[in-house]
């Protein structure tokens, strides 16, 4: 189906600041441990090495590699240690109060690549950015958060999905799908980090 909101899906959204905070955790990392190679040798690399390896991989899995993407049936949410599936059907909001979450009747989705936005969005705020957004973004008396302005990441976000969210409504497109929610653990990722910890921890003991 033709969209006004969600244009040449899928569409990937993450903080524009991850990718900062990751090459910079991963440019001081190897640049201590490249002076602690010359300085104190390899086995000073490899006995106290590893909790500047743990902050570049933490950094880069809980801000980096944290996402979200918008499908055409599909909404994922790819956060740490974790992955959700909500598709259409299942929804019965979207919160942009703290993180952009997608509510479902059993659960709520919180995606934490994709934080509110604040003062700095409100101030930036131009009259129409308050104009023509899906109904479901309007609160009692038209109101509407902050965090829900489309000139802020999570606001952004949720005026695609609820633009489109509200395209498949109106064109009956939802009608007898099954609601959908699934989460898968990322298993690999997780016990890197867990392994990763116990090594920074055992390596500042030494």
């Amino acid at each position: 189906m033709k969209s006004q909101y969600l244009q040449n899906p899928p569409v990937v959204f993450r903080a524009k600041s991850a990718p900062w905070y990751t090459g910079f955790a991963v440019l001081v990392a190897v640049s201590v441990l490249v002076a602690l190679a010359f300085s104190s040798g390899l086995s000073a690399v490899v006995t106290r090495g590893w909790s500047l390896i743990f902050l570049a991989y933490a950094i880069w899995y809980t801000l980096g590699r944290s996402h979200l993407v918008v499908g055409e049936e599909n909404i994922t949410v790819v956060n740490p240690f974790c992955t959700h599936t909500v598709n259409y059907a299942a929804l019965i909001d979207v919160s942009t109060r703290y993180n952009l979450t997608l509510v479902t009747a059993q659960k709520r989705y919180q995606a934490f690549g994709i934080p509110a936005g604040g003062m700095v969005a409100s101030r930036r705020a131009r009259p129409a950015d308050l104009e023509r957004l899906p109904s479901i973004t309007y609160g009692e008396g038209g109101a509407m958060r902050t965090s829900d302005l489309p000139n802020s990441l999570a606001g952004s976000v949720a005026l695609v999905i609820r633009g489109y969210w509200q395209e498949l409504v109106e064109a009956n497109a939802l009608a007898g799908i099954p609601a959908v929610c699934r989460s898968k653990a990322d298993l690999l990722g997780s016990v890197l980090f867990a392994v990763l910890l116990v090594l920074a921890i055992i390596g500042l003991m030494i």
